[in-house]
């Protein structure tokens, strides 16, 4: 059976979800659209739920968009993600200080810093505000994202946020908690990136353990997935799934796109791929096929979600090297699928034979 049968969501459907990060515009594109009533079966809001874009003022919340996207979902039948409820980026100065009267999305706090009870009281109103407006909707909620830092974080290896200057380590606990309260039928994830390996893999492991070990209710770790054409290999991608589902929490790959750079390359010499380089895009293709086997085969793995739809809209076209033009997604400038898809769904179609 062909690609033009059936949609990635189908013939994945048995195994797990495929979702895709979408904005507000986005759902707007007709071509769009089609591929995501086609192919996706959850969707993650990029930006707008996200504390600064959501809520800048202590008494003010900018609805428009995530209400759009909801909407959308709504209509559609399609479950969220919830992202996220507790960053240290793209959050608004007032949060952190005394009076809490600072406005906008970014830069500096002035004024006394906040204290521990008013972050608290102020994380758990943002956190009512959300669950009641969305609750109907959405499945899972990325409640920490990227709060562990083994490089220039703390000792114990959190990320020196202020977050965690103002609230410590308990605000986490208490995230959770506050959660689970507000909405007791979703899902309830910790979401990192490059916790597939390494340091930053045994600190998440150990910070999701004493989680668990104290009752707190994470449910979930996102695997954040922005991954390259080489890596990761499969024997590193297989250990990190088994050593989570150990934990008992459900896994979910939440922001995977595979970029056909690898991390720093050309930062020095500018020297960037014009257009789509074939050889990359057929090692990037093996890398997404790899990625869905793999998944299939641990029912611990939830969902794979793409951050996107297609290459014209991509991060990575200013990260980590600003003005490099990236290719990651499943497809291209244009939404036409990559040759990767149909074999995708021809795979996917297979395993339910």
């Amino acid at each position: 059976m062909s690609e033009t049968c059936y949609g990635l969501k189908d013939a994945w459907k048995a195994a797990f979800r495929v979702g895709a990060a979408v904005g507000e515009k986005i759902l707007k594109t007709e071509a769009a659209d089609k591929i995501i009533c086609r192919h996706f079966s959850s969707l993650t809001p990029e930006n707008a739920m996200k504390f600064g874009e959501i809520h800048p003022e202590e008494n003010r919340w900018h609805w428009t968009e995530a209400d759009e996207i909801a909407n959308y979902a709504r209509r559609l039948g399609i479950p969220l993600r919830g992202h996220t409820i507790l960053w240290h980026n793209q959050t608004p100065p007032w949060l952190f200080i005394a009076n809490g009267e600072a406005s906008g999305k970014t830069g500096e706090p002035s004024g006394e810093p906040a204290s521990k009870t008013d972050l608290f009281r102020r994380l758990e109103n943002h956190i009512a505000g959300l669950t009641g407006r969305y609750n109907d909707v959405v499945y899972a909620w990325d409640v920490l994202n990227e709060v562990i830092d083994v490089e220039t974080g703390s000792d114990d290896g959190f990320r020196l946020s202020k977050w965690y200057q103002i609230g410590g380590r308990e605000i986490y606990d208490f995230a959770f908690t506050a959660m689970q309260a507000a909405s007791p039928r979703a899902r309830l994830f910790y979401n990192d990136y490059n916790i597939e390996s390494g340091k930053k893999m045994e600190a998440t492991i150990r910070f999701l353990s004493e989680l668990l070990d104290a009752g707190v209710p994470v449910q979930g770790v996102g695997i954040q997935g922005h991954w390259y054409y080489n890596y990761p290999d499969a024997e590193t991608l297989c250990a990190a799934i088994e050593a989570y589902s150990a934990l008992g929490l459900d896994i979910e790959f939440t922001e995977v796109d595979i970029s056909v750079y690898e991390f720093n390359e050309g930062a020095d010499t500018h020297k960037f791929f014009t257009a789509m380089p074939g050889d990359r895009i057929r090692q990037q293709a093996e890398r997404y096929k790899e990625i869905f086997r793999i998944a299939a085969h641990y029912p611990a793995v939830k969902n794979i979600t793409t951050w996107g739809i297609a290459d014209n809209h991509t991060w990575l076209d200013n990260f980590p090297v600003p003005g490099r033009k990236n290719w990651p997604l499943l497809f291209d400038m244009e939404y036409r699928h990559k040759h990767v898809v149909p074999a995708l769904v021809e795979t996917g179609l297979s395993l339910n034979d």
